[in-house]
């Protein structure tokens, strides 16, 4: 009887001692959880007041933002100062410009004198250089500087320029008007944007015109 006394009673003392651990694991528990309540609680009160500094202080603004508004302000100050002036929309529509259709009618003009006047000095030049008598023949004009002269014609790569003066030439030599064809013949040499060498042959070409073949229509 002495032994199951003894052994009720540690079943007891283990039962308490049981008992006591779980009592205060849950303790431990609670407190652990208050802890984490308060924890909590403190970070909201933390949040709140953070929120509470930047309702009183104003809302954080990003650098970026700053900038921005700097440059507004800049802009403004300088919109009051009367430096920046409103601007006005503009209209990209396109309008056919009446300038580049006179610069096409222009070009198509020159392509067209320039057609005229290699016709022109083709004659002219079979006629230059099978005149074995003439005197005035120039020595230094040979057939291939000539026919580079007017193959530059036949392929428009004369300046515009010279293409006028070279058919005003042609003009007066049909008129016939002999001192105005001089006149003209030498302004063409002062102001001709040819290569020497090209000027040369149709200054002799125009000028055999003046010397041997006008006299003598005019004499006829």
């Amino acid at each position: 009887s002495f032994e199951s006394t003894e052994e009720e009673y540690q079943g007891q003392t283990k039962r308490k001692r049981i008992r006591r651990k779980k009592q205060k694991s849950s303790l431990q528990i609670s407190s652990n959880l208050h802890g984490e309540q308060t924890d909590l609680g403190m970070q909201e009160t933390v949040v709140q007041d953070n929120l509470q500094l930047q309702q009183t202080d104003g809302p954080r603004i990003s650098k970026n933002k700053k900038r921005k508004m700097k440059k507004k302000r800049q802009k403004e100050k300088k919109k009051a100062a009367g430096l920046i002036t409103k601007t006005t929309g503009v209209d990209f529509t396109y309008q056919p410009d009446k300038n580049n259709k006179e610069a096409a009618a222009d070009l198509i003009d020159i392509d067209e004198k320039a057609d005229s006047i290699l016709d022109f000095l083709q004659a002219t030049q079979q006629i230059y250089f099978a005149d074995k008598k003439s005197e005035c023949r120039d020595a230094a004009v040979n057939s291939a500087t000539a026919q580079e002269l007017l193959q530059r014609l036949e392929s428009h790569t004369v300046s515009a320029s010279d293409v006028t003066h070279l058919h005003r030439l042609k003009s007066l030599v049909l008129l016939q008007d002999i001192e105005r064809l001089k006149d003209a013949l030498k302004q063409f040499q002062e102001q001709s944007m040819m290569s020497p060498d090209h000027a040369k042959v149709a200054t002799s070409l125009f000028h055999y015109w003046i010397t041997d073949i006008l006299p003598v229509k005019n004499r006829k």
